[in-house]
């Protein structure tokens, strides 16, 4: 599914720069149960002050070093796939079952969308169009030419 064609089709004055993003980070680590604690390092931002508490955040983080574990027994890689990350609107963010079904109607729009022409076919379709007219107001001309004719033998006689 293409999100930002989506939600193009669903609200058509949105700007993608400015009101929403869709993002892919790829495939993620997931931590499977009993390895957060194995791969678990604390990282150090700031050294405390002589005297001073270290506090999470300020002098210290923890995190999950995946070089310690091992891939397929303490973590799996999982395809994420495209995600609304960021929803500046004033209307709810869509759901992935609204999502599904505003592209499923945005196919549908799309296969009955006329063929875009080239240039040259717009050209050459002109061109037929106005051949034909011009046909047709020869044929008229001709026509009127007869009507006065007729009209023309019909006083003079």
């Amino acid at each position: 599914m293409n999100i930002p064609a989506v939600i193009n089709f669903m609200y058509p004055n949105v700007d993608m720069l400015k009101d929403f993003e869709v993002w892919d980070n790829g495939p993620e680590p997931v931590l499977r149960p009993g390895a957060e604690t194995k791969g678990r390092v604390r990282y150090e931002i700031k050294p405390p002050d002589t005297g001073e508490q270290p506090v999470e955040g300020v002098h210290y983080r923890n995190g999950i070093n995946y070089n310690l574990l091992t891939e397929g027994e303490d973590y799996d890689l999982v395809e994420r796939g495209p995600y609304i990350a960021v929803w500046k609107l004033d209307v709810p963010q869509p759901t992935e079952e609204e999502l599904q079904a505003a592209w499923e109607a945005y196919q549908d729009a799309e296969a009955n969308k006329p063929p875009v022409l080239t240039d040259m076919e717009q050209l050459q379709q002109e061109n037929v169009m106005l051949r034909a007219q011009n046909q047709a107001l020869t044929e008229r001309a001709d026509f009127i030419e007869d009507i006065i004719a007729e009209m023309a033998a019909q006083v003079y006689s």
